[in-house]
């Protein structure tokens, strides 16, 4: 945990060193809501607390590049974990499930999109703690609506669906629905509030995760977000709480 404090204040410095020089006119939201497909490096740090009672928890560092194009209807792109478990496997190192992704968005009309989402997790995990030991694909769509106010709402379902690879791990066959409720500031800070419903096809065993964002823009090209979230109902029950942070960079290529 101190170790993960550490990584959060280095990626923060720079947010406080530059955040008084900062002008408005500057500035515009890129990639707060899903229907954003731009061009994005990306830093994310952050910690999964599996069983807060009995210490058990994984840090991770994943680097993520989203590559937008057709004038912003789609986007590839690739994530990278690198993870650190602790608890019970102290001291496990080493690279996980590499994702490699595509999403399409579209207009219905002036306010209300569509979007269309392709994944693919690869089993390129250095330890068998790390990964799921197969290929998983996860297809998704979801429908956005913006309010001329600021204020959006999204909602979307997500397959998750593992396949060929290591017979004697787990497979997965789980279905997601999620819904976005946010708003973006005229000064281009935004906030969501991120409910999810896991259903596991398998078992029938369900879980409601809530996670919530805040994050804002700075000279014109970067984003800084906050992103907490915790167990709220269910016997599924992945984790209890988790904590990310995130500095995205927009078109740099």
């Amino acid at each position: 945990m101190k170790k993960l404090s550490t990584i959060f204040i280095i990626l923060l410095l720079p947010l406080f060193c530059f955040a008084g020089l900062i002008s408005n006119d500057e500035i515009q939201i890129k990639g707060a809501k899903p229907s954003d497909n731009y061009t994005v490096l990306e830093f994310n740090p952050g910690q999964d607390v599996i069983k807060d009672s009995k210490g058990i928890s994984s840090t991770f560092l994943t680097t993520k590049f989203y590559y937008g194009f057709n004038d912003k209807k789609n986007d590839i792109g690739i994530e990278i974990p690198l993870l650190r478990n602790e608890g019970n496997n102290d001291g496990l190192n080493g690279l996980g499930d590499i994702l490699l992704a595509t999403n399409y968005t579209g207009n219905i009309t002036k306010h209300l999109l569509y979007g269309l989402q392709m994944e693919l997790n690869t089993p390129t995990a250095t330890k068998d703690e790390l990964g799921l030991g197969r290929f998983q694909i996860s297809p998704a769509a979801f429908l956005e609506y913006s309010f001329s106010s600021g204020f959006f709402i999204a909602g979307g379902a997500k397959y998750y669906h593992t396949f060929w690879g290591d017979s004697d791990r787990e497979t997965t066959n789980m279905l997601r629905l999620r819904t976005n409720f946010g708003y973006i500031s005229p000064t281009d800070w935004w906030l969501i509030v991120d409910p999810k419903y896991y259903f596991n096809l398998k078992n029938g065993r369900k879980e409601i995760y809530l996670e919530f964002e805040a994050g804002f823009m700075f000279r014109g090209n970067v984003a800084f977000y906050l992103k907490p979230g915790f167990h709220a109902a269910g016997a599924l029950h992945s984790k209890d709480w988790n904590m990310q942070i995130g500095v995205k960079f927009f078109n740099l290529i």
